[in-house]
């Protein structure tokens, strides 16, 4: 294997010539195709599992709960959870389409100018991403951070469906925090490196994802 070092060439003030991203598809078509694509495949899978996987003892407790969500009409609790998920979208796209302009890449997610009376002749300040121990550190803290950001809407969406459905969606996010880790470990290596282990992932969480919506749909039009 080769170890061979990618060289990312810089403008004088320290800024990368070109961005990460890809010139097509844009921004917003490229976001939405990684939200809508695992998102359907997540409904579909979560669908044919509570259908054609779950025992009927398990199809029988969650048409109970069901009821009750219809009864006390939390259908639209799910629905919210749902949209909060949803409208993480146009966020992401907002920030995606300020760094592909800007051509900060990952990992930075800031960038600071130095002040002072010299201040002007000095570059901007980004992290340190060599492969040594600082740069490790910076993409492992970058790692953690991808995890927080992730987790309070994860923790929603898994609250809400394994009430309904909770061994099927107890391995859904087993596979999620197991490719958490995996994401993590390789993006210490590098940042190309995150995406390492991370496919079983998104369709896990895209499958809680869509329990969540068919339980709000079941909810609604009982």
């Amino acid at each position: 294997m080769s170890t061979e070092k990618k060289t990312v060439e810089v403008d004088a003030k320290g800024i990368p010539l070109k961005s990460s991203y890809p010139e097509n598809p844009t921004v917003p078509v490229l976001y939405a195709m990684f939200t809508v694509i695992p998102g359907l495949f997540g409904l579909v899978i979560a669908y044919a599992t509570i259908t054609f996987a779950s025992s009927e003892s398990s199809k029988s407790a969650a048409d109970a709960k069901l009821d009750l969500l219809a009864t006390y009409d939390l259908g639209w609790l799910y629905l919210g959870i749902f949209v909060v998920k949803l409208l993480q979208l146009p966020i992401a796209i907002i920030l995606g389409s300020a760094r592909k302009a800007s051509k900060v890449n990952v990992p930075d997610q800031h960038v600071y100018r130095v002040m002072g009376s010299e201040g002007s002749k000095l570059g901007h300040v980004l992290m340190e991403t060599e492969d040594d121990d600082l740069g490790k550190f910076n993409r492992a803290q970058r790692a953690l951070q991808n995890y927080h950001e992730q987790f309070p809407t994860m923790m929603l969406q898994y609250v809400a469906a394994s009430f309904v459905w909770p061994f099927e969606t107890f391995v859904c996010i087993a596979i999620w925090a197991v490719s958490c880790v995996l994401s993590a470990n390789g993006y210490v290596s590098s940042a190309d490196g995150r995406m390492q282990g991370r496919l079983p992932g998104f369709f896990a969480a895209a499958t809680v994802q869509g329990l969540v919506l068919i339980a709000a749909h079941k909810a609604l039009s009982s």
